[in-house]
């Protein structure tokens, strides 16, 4: 009697040892591998916007690189780099999966742009290829598509923001820019 317990005990152990895996083939989830690269990219690129600067990292993995020396009068710009905001999918011609990453900058509390990086990966390796800077929202990337969202008003518009004046629209990445499919 001892004995069928443990041994279905050890049974359900290991089948829930087994499902608990890395699923990168799946949609939403990537390699850890790959999101280790993209992160290392874009914290470099954030790094350089400054002279001296100051990582700190966040319970959730949300990393802020902000301004190392210390100001009295005005508030730093810090980048804040969600490694839930990346994506992955094949953006170019070859048959590499390629990356983008959102990168918001906050002057104080008040976001001031968002900066997209299109990460090509050529030679086993993902290579910095565009910034955009832009307000848009990256939903995904499939079949070569990027699909965002975007608002219909100007930032200084009054209906910026509203949920009803955003549109979903599709771009292509060709020959190293991102065009708007119609």
């Amino acid at each position: 009697m001892k004995k069928s317990c443990f041994v279905i005990f050890l049974l359900f152990f290991l089948l829930s040892c087994t499902q608990n895996g890395d699923n990168t083939g799946s949609g939403n989830s990537i390699a850890p591998r790959v999101k280790r690269q993209v992160m290392e990219i874009a914290i470099d690129y954030a790094r350089d916007k400054f002279k001296e600067s100051k990582k700190t990292v966040a319970k959730d993995g949300i990393i802020t690189i902000g301004d190392n020396q210390i100001s009295y009068v005005i508030d730093h710009l810090n980048y804040v780099i969600d490694p839930a905001r990346i994506l992955v999918g094949l953006i170019d011609d070859d048959s590499n999966k390629d990356a983008i990453v959102s990168i918001a900058s906050y002057k104080g509390q008040y976001l001031v742009l968002t900066e997209h990086l299109i990460l090509i990966k050529t030679d086993g390796k993902f290579m910095l290829n565009r910034v955009i800077e832009s307000d848009m929202k990256i939903m995904g990337i499939k079949e070569r598509v990027i699909t965002a969202e975007i608002s219909t008003h100007s930032p200084d518009s009054p209906l910026y923001n509203c949920a009803s004046c955003k549109e979903i629209v599709n771009y292509q990445f060709r020959g190293g820019d991102l065009i708007r499919m119609e």
